[in-house]
C-alpha cells in the first residue's frame, strides 16, 4: 500500500461506514454520482477520502426512502446549500404521497372487484349548528394554500365516540376544534377540500338553534343543514400526524401556562407603534412581535429588536429578570390564533424555540398552536 492510499478508505471500509453495499457504492461510481478519490490504474481498487464518508451516508438515505437516481446527484451536488435539498425532499415526500394514494385508490377499486357485494359503512353524527359553525370559524384560517403541499388545503374531520374534532394546518399553525354530539357508527377521518368547508359554513349562517347531520361514508361527507346537503369527496391523502405537537394531549405539562385577556393582547397588537421587526420566509415579508412576561408575571408585548441576555431576558424595555421569557411570533398568525380575542385565554410553551399553543379557558378542546420565530 502506497503512503497515499494509507489515508485514504477502501471501498469496503466506506461500505461499513456509510450503510452502502460494495456494489451500490460500485455502481453510484459508474453513474458519476458519488466517484473515488483515487482508482489504482493496476488493479482498478477503489479509495474514498474521509470527507466522502457523509456524502456517502447521504446517499444510503436517500436510496432508503426511494430517491431517484437523479435526484440523489441532485441533492450531492447542493448538500451545502440545505434549502436546495429541502426543496428536493419535499418534491420527493409529495411523490410518495400522491403515489400512496393512487395505491389506495386502486385497492379501493380491486376490493369491489373481488367483494362487490360488500357492506359500505357509514357514521351519522347529529350536531348543533351553532357549535359547528364555531369549530369551523376556529380552524378555516390555518387551512394551507401552497399548491405543492396538497395534503395541507383541506380540513381534517376526526369522529370520535361522543363528537368529531376538527383540524388545519399550513405547517407554520396548526388549528383544533371539537364539537360534541350524538354518533352513530365507527370511529372514521376524512379530510375535506376547502370549497365545500367554507359551502358549509356558509349554510350553517348565523343561527343559533337547530342541529347539522352529518353522515361520514368511504368516499363522500354529507352534511345537511335544514334540509340542505353539502357533499364532498374527501381528498386522497394521509393528513400529518399533527397529535405529536400537542404536548397537552399527551398529558405532559407545559413549563409555562399564562392566562391572559384576549381582548387587551389584540387590542396591543393592532395598536399604533406595536414594536415589530420583519422578517422574510419562501420570498415574503412578514411582521414579527415578541410576547415576554412583566414584574408580574403577565403576558405584555414586548420590543421583538431589543437585546436578549444568556437567560432569555430581554434587555432595556423588555420583559425584564433573568427568569423571563420571550418569544417571538407572526403577528398576523397570532391574530388569527386570538380569534375574536373575548374572554379569557390560556398561553401555553415550553421556551422560546417550542411551540406555543392558544387556548380558551374554558375550553381545553378548541385551541391554536404557532410555530415560533428565531430573532
Amino acid at each position: 500500500m502506497t503512503a497515499v492510499e494509507s489515508e485514504l478508505r477502501s471501498i469496503g471500509e466506506l461500505a461499513r461506514a456509510s450503510g452502502l453495499t460494495v456494489s451500490a457504492l460500485r455502481f453510484y461510481d459508474r453513474s458519476g454520482v458519488l466517484a473515488p478519490a483515487r482508482v489504482d490504474p493496476v488493479t482498478g481498487y477503489r479509495w474514498y477520502t474521509e470527507e466522502q464518508v457523509d456524502p456517502a451516508r447521504l446517499v444510503t438515505g436517500l436510496r432508503r426512502v426511494g430517491m431517484p437516481l437523479a435526484g440523489i446527484a441532485e441533492a450531492l451536488r447542493h448538500r451545502h446549500r440545505p434549502a436546495e435539498v429541502h426543496r428536493l425532499l419535499d418534491a420527493h415526500l409529495r411523490r410518495l404521497e400522491d403515489g400512496l394514494a393512487d395505491a389506495r385508490r386502486e385497492l379501493s377499486r380491486i376490493r369491489s372487484l373481488i367483494d362487490p357485494e360488500e357492506t359500505i359503512v357509514t357514521t351519522r353524527l347529529v350536531l348543533s349548528r351553532t357549535d359547528l359553525a364555531a369549530a369551523v370559524d376556529a380552524v378555516r384560517f390555518a387551512v394551507g394554500a401552497d399548491p405543492g403541499l396538497p395534503v395541507l388545503s383541506g380540513v381534517l374531520v376526526e369522529v370520535e365516540p361522543d363528537g368529531v374534532r376538527l383540524v388545519a394546518t399550513d405547517r407554520h399553525r396548526l388549528a383544533v376544534a371539537r364539537v360534541a354530539g350524538t354518533v352513530d357508527g365507527p370511529p372514521v377521518s376524512a379530510l375535506l377540500p376547502l370549497a365545500p368547508v367554507d359551502e358549509l359554513r356558509a349554510l350553517l349562517g348565523a343561527e343559533s338553534a337547530g342541529t347539522a347531520e352529518v353522515v361520514v361514508a368511504a368516499d363522500r361527507v354529507t352534511v345537511t343543514v335544514a334540509g340542505r346537503p353539502v357533499t364532498a369527496e374527501p381528498l386522497p391523502y394521509d393528513f400529518p400526524d399533527y397529535r405529536r405537537l400537542l404536548r397537552a394531549q399527551l398529558g405532559d405539562v407545559p413549563a409555562y401556562r399564562i392566562p391572559f385577556d384576549g381582548a387587551a393582547l389584540r387590542a396591543a397588537l393592532t395598536a399604533d407603534g406595536v414594536p415589530v421587526c420583519h422578517r422574510a420566509h419562501e420570498g415574503v415579508e412578514h411582521e414579527v412581535v415578541a410576547l415576554g412576561l412583566d414584574g408580574r408575571g403577565e403576558l405584555r408585548l414586548v420590543d421583538p429588536n431589543a437585546a436578549v441576555d444568556a437567560g432569555g431576558a430581554a434587555g432595556a424595555g423588555g420583559a425584564g429578570g433573568p427568569d423571563a421569557l420571550r418569544v417571538a411570533v407572526n403577528r398576523e398568525y397570532l391574530l388569527d390564533a386570538l380569534g375574536s380575542g373575548d374572554g379569557q385565554l390560556v398561553l401555553e410553551l415550553d421556551g422560546p424555540i417550542a411551540p406555543l399553543a392558544v387556548r380558551r379557558a374554558d375550553d381545553a378542546d378548541a385551541f391554536s398552536v404557532l410555530m415560533p420565530v428565531r430573532l
